[in-house]
């Protein structure tokens, strides 16, 4: 019986969930499709090539083949009254580089722009809520604010937290994520 990470509905096999549609190939692994049992209806001819045999595949007398040589046009006359739109060759014009142009980059002045951090305003609604991935209002994915973490060191055999790299819901490392079921990065160290 499989288990849909997404909304959690039960189904025996598949590669998609019936309800949400989420793919399942990743749970499967090398399983492939469920076995299916053919049954040979009563009355159907089987046809089979061994028992066919040759085919006579000879061409059609009086059928038009249509895949002939290209024409041969010769010299296609020019019309008078047309005006000719096509420009003449150009002259030779010397290629020198720009003495004036700068080939490097600006100095850095190492400043960086920082991260947004706090409450995350949705770039469709407006609406602005203090976190989550998802809009509480219309429910569209919410730009990625760098959420601030308390440096520490991490004891052993805790459950280290991380952001899951697909839907940015938190997650424990090494594990699936609840969300959406991807594989949840490995902790940072």
């Amino acid at each position: 019986m499989m288990v849909c990470p997404v909304c959690e509905h039960q189904q025996a096999h598949g590669f998609e969930c019936d309800v949400c549609g989420k793919d399942l190939s990743g749970m499967l692994g090398d399983l492939g499709p469920p076995p299916v049992a053919v049954t040979v209806v009563e009355g159907l001819e089987v046809t089979v090539g061994e028992r066919v045999g040759q085919v006579n595949a000879a061409a059609l007398d009086g059928l038009e083949l249509n895949a002939q040589g290209a024409a041969d046009v010769g010299a296609v006359p020019t019309l008078g009254e047309l005006e000719v739109t096509s420009l003449p060759a150009a002259a030779e014009v010397p290629v020198a580089p720009l003495a004036e142009r700068e080939l490097d980059r600006a100095p850095d002045d190492g400043v960086r722009t920082a991260a947004p951090t706090g409450a995350v305003t949705c770039r469709y609604c407006q609406n602005v809520q203090a976190a989550g991935a998802m809009c509480e209002r219309c429910g569209m994915r919410l730009p990625r604010a760098a959420v601030a973490q308390v440096a520490g060191p991490a004891v052993a055999g805790e459950p280290v937290g991380v952001r899951c790299s697909s839907c940015g819901a938190p997650a424990v490392a090494g594990t699936r994520c609840r969300e959406c079921g991807k594989p949840a990065p490995p902790a940072e160290t």
